[in-house]
């Protein structure tokens, strides 16, 4: 039976309020007959009056992916109805069931709200050791730009203590009357600052940390809530509280009030009567405001304190008693819809007055999984512990009994020292990820903060008694993007693995793609370019990643160059040298990753003008002669100029081979070491990958001149860098595995370069010795070059460095660094929850299950099981935009089995032990195999 499912518009499910005029539609196909393909299809669109806006007709396309409306415009905050049907190979035909998509204020001054803020609070003291690290942090952004730096006395730290460290957030209210219940109501809502909220008593969920980290100087990002169920016909309230977050609050490690220093609140309330008339709730004068509530203070990485002697009610209800109140105020602030096509393809640097309103079109931040406590250990220096078993994103849910005024403490900490004692080893901040209660000594008191989040496995308790493990409940945070990949093998270090990978993506995909939840929070695009691809197998990323695209090209700078981390952290010191290969390369592989894995088309077309700004910006760079080159004539100076040779980049980051003093890996050494190297490698692997983006595109003769530039690159590379006996000036596993993997010397070499890795890895004991850059290629380069025995061993290394060595060592999300525990048990001042090196993950689903797209968005699938490698059975399956592709294989002592699913409107083979391929139709199969010696 034929049947459509999986709609989505815009690639989100219904959703309320969409930017695109001319939104995209996608569907899966699906038929329990062998062999459907979708010939032809069809989508009406109507109003909810029933008038049709747009009606395709039957097309003939087999096609179910990013279909394009083109019918009358659409009205700005209106809702729609969208039907789809098809036809398939075999004469039938069936029309899906109606889903809905509301539009946003487009490009429409639909706006009647106002921006309203408090009045701003006394200056208050600022905390010491906060004062300290940003002094720390000038005098590092001064040496690294070739200034003196900064020196400050201890006298100038802690001269002033603080009477209140920060500021409290603040709440908004009002109360309004409705003269009858609405048919339907929605709410647009954004802050300057992170939101909660509540109307007539219940909070409104989906606001979790929101609006989320944007770049509040280029646009803020708006959210759509139905709102309908919580009002009534008579007076309501509402009640938005607002904290700091990410745009007054602590970032990374940069400074405060990166974006402002007073929070505001804009919101505008659409209602739809039944009647047929229509009204508007909007932030405006009738709203008030209060600092006095019982969050004290609540910032995103040094923790929420709540006085709970101080909480006065629920402002959000009518009878709540406000007489203390302030009124807001009005401030200018982001309103524009004007200009935003241009702002998002980077064209235009608006500033933070002038900035542009958008409707987000990411997911929603949730609490994606509830953890008891594990255990409560007393650690051998006395303090109490709260073990969760788990490394994760998120908050905590306490049940506290304690006497009125008593303050408890709860640091958050992703390890334990080597003496088994609670440890900040990836900050010397102390206030840093600390949640305080003082409690009202009231029966059934719980603490959960709501406008901060942590990274975490354990918590340190300090205050109160007679803790037990039922009080505490873990809530991890992350978007809420869809899971579509599953792993299992017979190897439980393996399936460890992959759970290690699943949950340093969760925890680092909180809003944009973070490095770590601890540390830095920031949005380092270096990581996503070597992880891109797992992400994509792991879950359903597109309107995530598309939207923090918008970000990257608001955010790239007039010289071209993309931001080292997006959106951007202004007092970041990393921002002195932005620009690194290998890091704005996400500009180029991200999209590519999406149209290839996705088959969305439209993102290479977005980003196209971003990535030749891109890559021209490098060619730049690479025009820069070093000062040895003075000396220098004919053929090897013109060399330079396609060389990477002078400036920064971070090169192969965090090889585990370069040490700093500590005996750990030195991230800076390692770029120092490989920059030449590598970032030559990838600056002609960018050319490439521009080159096929511009043939995609149609652009033949600029996809023949980024073809004919990588070719003098890589003439640069081999002539330089490496010897006619294929050994490289630069003789390091990473350096090896880039060269081979982009082909970075003539055809007759690789195999040299191929044998000449291998003897390194064999030298390092089977061991890894790859950064960022050089990790999520090694296994895959020498299963190409015919070592896949060795990359076997190299994936199950339990030596350190590898990723079974993480295993074995307690890791439940992957480390930052490769040592981060050292075999003495040393532990490393890094994050323990950072998902570059999960990049691994993609090898696992590709190479070990043997899932693999063989065309565009999985129209074409290939399942090549690893049969050689030394495991028993392996299962898995991964919901691609085309269907739900599944596959088992399992090795007995004469045969092997292997089973699966094939979706329909795709084609697959199957890859036999004896390397032949089997053509396989739509549906489920199995089939058996005699077993080869």
């Amino acid at each position: 039976m034929l049947n459509i499912t999986h709609m989505t518009c815009e690639h989100q499910i219904n959703p309320l309020a969409i930017e695109n005029p001319n939104p995209r539609f996608s569907w899966e196909v699906h038929s329990e007959e062998p062999g459907v393909f979708q010939t032809a299809c069809r989508i009406t669109v109507s109003e909810k009056n029933g008038h049709t806006v747009w009606d395709s007709g039957r097309t003939e396309t087999g096609n179910t992916l990013d279909m394009e409306y083109a019918g009358t415009d659409l009205k700005p905050a209106a809702r729609y109805v969208y039907n789809i049907q098809v036809w398939d190979n075999r004469g039938n035909s069936c029309i899906s069931e109606a889903q809905i998509f509301e539009t946003a204020y487009l490009n429409k001054e639909g706006w009647n709200a106002k921006w309203i803020e408090p009045e701003p609070l006394p200056q208050l003291s600022e905390n010491p050791l906060v004062k300290a690290q940003e002094m720390w942090m000038e005098s590092l952004t001064s040496l690294m730009k070739g200034e003196q730096p900064l020196y400050h006395t201890d006298d100038q730290i802690w001269d002033t203590l603080p009477a209140e460290p920060y500021d409290p957030p603040v709440r908004f209210r009002r109360v309004f009357e409705l003269g009858q219940k609405p048919e339907y109501a929605k709410i647009f809502i954004t802050a300057h600052g992170i939101y909660g909220l509540s109307i007539n008593g219940r909070k409104v969920p989906g606001t979790l940390l929101a609006p989320g980290f944007t770049t509040y100087d280029k646009c803020l990002k708006y959210q759509a809530y139905d709102v309908t169920e919580y009002l009534h016909a008579g007076k309501n309230a509402l009640a938005v509280t607002v904290a700091d977050g990410w745009y007054k609050g602590k970032i990374a490690l940069g400074k405060g009030c990166e974006y402002g220093e007073i929070p505001g609140l804009l919101m505008q309330m659409e209602l739809w009567n039944p009647d047929g008339t229509r009204g508007q709730i909007c932030s405006d004068e009738a709203f008030t405001c209060s600092y006095d509530g019982p969050i004290r203070y609540a910032d995103l990485f040094l923790g929420e304190c709540v006085d709970a002697r101080k909480y006065d009610g629920e402002p959000s209800e009518v009878s709540f008693r406000a007489e203390n109140w302030k009124q807001v105020i009005f401030k200018e602030g982001p309103r524009k819809t004007a200009q935003k096509e241009a702002v998002k393809r980077g064209e235009l640097q608006a500033e933070k007055e002038n900035a542009v309103l958008m409707a987000r079109s990411a997911p929603e931040i949730e609490v994606y999984e509830e953890l008891p406590a594990k255990q409560i250990l007393t650690a051998p220096n006395g303090e109490t512990v709260v073990d969760f078993g788990q490394n994760m994103a998120g908050t905590i849910r306490v049940e506290i009994s304690a006497k009125a005024g008593e303050e408890i403490t709860f640091d958050h900490g992703e390890v334990l020292d080597q003496d088994g004692n609670f440890t900040y080893a990836f900050t010397g901040t102390t206030r840093a990820q600390r949640d305080v209660y003082i409690s009202a000594g009231r029966p059934g008191e719980v603490f959960e903060p709501e406008f901060t989040y942590h990274g975490f496995r354990y918590v340190r308790v300090i205050g109160g008694k007679d803790w037990k493990p039922e009080q505490f409940t873990a809530k991890a945070v992350s978007s809420a993007n869809p899971v579509t990949g599953s792993f299992r093998c017979s190897d439980e270090k393996l399936n460890r693995l992959q759970s290690n990978i699943y949950w340093s993506q969760r925890s680092n995909t909180v809003g944009t793609p973070t490095d770590c939840p601890t540390r830095e929070k920031a949005g380092w695009t270096g990581d996503v370019v070597v992880y891109g691809a797992t992400a994509l197998y792991n879950q359903e990323m597109t309107s995530f990643f598309e939207d923090w695209l918008e970000s990257i090209r608001m955010e790239q700078n007039p010289q071209g160059h993309v931001m080292n981390t997006v959106p951007l952290i202004k007092n970041y010191v990393q921002q002195t040298m932005a620009g690194s290969l290998g890091w704005g390369d996400v500009i180029l592989t991200l999209p590519l990753q999406l149209y290839q894995l996705c088959g969305n088309r439209k993102v290479l077309e977005k980003n196209y003008g971003a990535m030749e700004r891109w890559v021209q910006a490098m060619q730049k760079a690479a025009e820069e002669l070093p000062p040895g080159a003075a000396s220098l004539s004919g053929r090897r100076l013109e060399n330079q100029h396609y060389l990477i040779n002078t400036g920064f980049h971070f090169g192969d980051w965090l090889v585990p081979s370069v040490k700093n003093e500590a005996g750990f890996s030195d991230g800076p050494a390692s770029a120092f070491l490989t920059m030449q190297t590598v970032d030559t490698t990838l600056l002609a692997a960018d050319a490439d990958m521009l080159s096929k983006v511009s043939e995609l595109l149609g652009k033949t003769e600029k996809a023949e001149a980024y073809r004919r530039y990588a070719a003098r690159v890589r003439e640069a590379f081999y002539e330089e860098l490496c010897d006619e006996n294929g050994k490289l000036t630069q003789e390091m596993q990473g350096n090896y595995v880039l060269a081979l993997k982009h082909h970075m010397v003539p055809e007759a070499l690789e195999k040299k370069l191929a044998e000449r890795l291998a003897e390194q890895i064999i030298q390092n004991e089977n061991r890894p010795d790859t950064g960022f850059m050089s990790v999520a290629h090694i296994l895959d380069v020498l299963c190409d070059y015919g070592y896949r025995g060795l990359a076997w061993k190299v994936l199950n290394q339990n030596g350190c460095p590898g990723w079974i060595y993480e295993v074995e060592h307690g890791a439940t999300t992957m480390w930052e660094n490769w040592d981060a525990v050292r075999p003495d048990g040393q532990v490393d001042g890094c994050s323990f929850n950072h998902y570059a090196f999960g990049c691994v993950g993609d090898f696992l689903y590709r190479r070990v299950l043997g899932i693999q797209n063989a065309g565009i968005g999985y129209d074409r699938i290939r399942f090549e099981p690893g049969y050689d490698f030394g495991l028993e059975w392996a299962e898995g399956s991964f919901h691609s935009v085309r269907g739900k592709i599944r596959l088992r294989w399992e090795k007995t002592e004469e045969r092997i089995l292997v089973s699966g699913t094939v979706p329909a409107n795709t084609e697959a083979v199957l890859v036999m032990p004896d390397g032949t391929e089997k053509k396989l139709e739509n549906g489920r199969f199995q089939i058996t195999f005699d077993k080869i010696s």
